[in-house]
């Protein structure tokens, strides 16, 4: 570009070409772009060590605050948020340590128990007998209170051999074909194939086993992540923040609602025939309608982009073959069996229910795939970066060239000093 537009004495460095008019011979031009000359570091008369290095380190708490993207997890109970968080995790080289291990060991056999209780509940319920030695197993379990005991000491192998031929009766099998009926977490056949080798005394969570893990969300999870970009800084912060789902939970959404970059509504598509673990008269799917327009209709976020994400969509994809979705939902007037006419029905629910207000994006996933999660998280990244970069190069360029004066500025002390010594000696 033209050279500097402002006249340059002796006491400044000047910006054109990166060329000092002094002899100092620290350019602090960024980008070759023509702005104001600073003040020579050449000329200062006093050094504050202490107050440059505090210019420095709020300078660059301010960029990276401004750098920052705060993406907000919301969705109904058993969407799949966490799973969506703990993919993107694993993507990002995550390695869990041994309490976080523990902690995914321990919720898994808590899965187990909880679920396998609900079936003898409900099996009770329904008024199927069982004969003999596993009726004496269903009343145990029906009798046990998992919080009062600890779940690695309760749920043995031994236990899980119990809980094995239980479900082999003709009782839980039936009960389990109502399971639309009911409350039971979606990865129970996982859990049940694999429940013996979860219950052993030196079981280790696989990255499959994290993944299927259920553990429900309580408070604020926040976890971030670095991207490199070719633009100054070069880095560009990701803050995912998870919060429950659940009705009791929700009430700490509002202390999330600050400085948002972009909501991801998270609805199981899977849902649309299965009841809420909190209220099991609710239909899933109708809560997550209903929580999405609430969402759609806060102010706090009328100018901030909303993704809608469909998970579950393998599990989707199989209820829509056994089951009838007009008994769910009256006004689907569509083929039952075709998933893709099924899908579009639920986008347009959700699109209706979302005002005036359109929707930045819509993908149907299955978070438990993690080339899905990784396309998903990927495109958001870039739209959001893309749409805020000349914004942001813009409103940084004043602070980016402060702080490479005052790094300069504090090198040159540093180097005088160094100096200063090997004459002294």
């Amino acid at each position: 570009m033209g050279g500097c537009q402002v006249s340059c004495s002796t006491s400044f460095i000047c910006c054109s070409g990166g060329q000092p008019c002094c002899s100092c011979t620290l350019p602090i031009c960024w980008e070759n772009c023509c702005v104001p000359c600073f003040p020579c570091i050449c000329k200062e008369e006093e050094f504050d060590e202490q107050a440059v290095k505090v210019d420095i380190q709020l300078a660059e708490e301010q960029i990276k605050n401004m750098y920052t993207f705060k993406l907000l997890l919301l969705g109904a109970g058993e969407s799949g948020k966490s799973t969506i968080l703990k993919q993107i995790k694993l993507i990002n080289r995550w390695k869990p340590s041994e309490d976080d291990l523990e902690a995914i060991a321990r919720g898994l056999k808590n899965n187990i128990v909880e679920c396998m209780q609900n079936l003898a509940e409900r099996s009770t319920d329904f008024k199927y007998n069982i004969e003999g030695k596993e009726n004496d197993l269903r009343l145990r379990l029906l009798a046990s209170k998992l919080e009062d005991e600890d779940v690695g000491e309760f749920f043995t192998v031994q236990r899980a051999k119990e809980f094995k031929m239980l479900l082999e009766t003709d009782a839980f099998k039936k009960t389990l074909a109502r399971r639309d009926e009911f409350w039971l977490l979606e990865s129970f056949d996982y859990l049940a194939e694999n429940m013996i080798r979860i219950a052993a005394e030196d079981f280790v969570p696989s990255e499959e086993d994290m993944v299927m893990a259920r553990v429900r969300t309580t408070g604020i999870v926040k976890t971030q992540f670095d991207h490199k970009v070719a633009e100054k800084p070069n880095v560009v912060t990701y803050e995912v923040v998870d919060v429950g789902g659940q009705r009791s939970e929700r009430k700490k959404w509002l202390h999330c609602f600050d400085n948002v970059s972009a909501v991801l509504f998270v609805s199981n598509l899977a849902g649309y025939s299965k009841k809420l673990f909190e209220d099991q008269k609710m239909n899933r799917m109708k809560e997550s309608l209903t929580l999405f327009e609430e969402i759609m209709d806060k102010q706090v976020f009328q100018n901030i982009p909303v993704y809608l994400i469909f998970n579950k969509k393998d599990l989707f994809e199989r209820q829509i073959q056994k089951g009838d979705i007009t008994t769910y939902f009256e006004d689907y007037k569509g083929e039952t069996k075709d998933m893709r006419s099924v899908l579009n029905f639920f986008k347009e629910k959700f699109e209706k229910s979302s005002q005036d207000k359109k929707v930045a994006g819509i993908f149907d996933i299955s978070a438990k795939v993690k080339v899905d999660v990784k396309g998903l998280f990927e495109q958001i990244k870039k739209e959001l970066y893309d749409a805020e970069k000349e914004k942001l190069k813009k409103e940084a360029f004043s602070l980016i060239n402060q702080l490479n004066r005052n790094k300069a500025l504090l090198a040159k002390h540093g180097k005088d000093e160094q100096t200063e010594l090997k004459v002294m000696k």
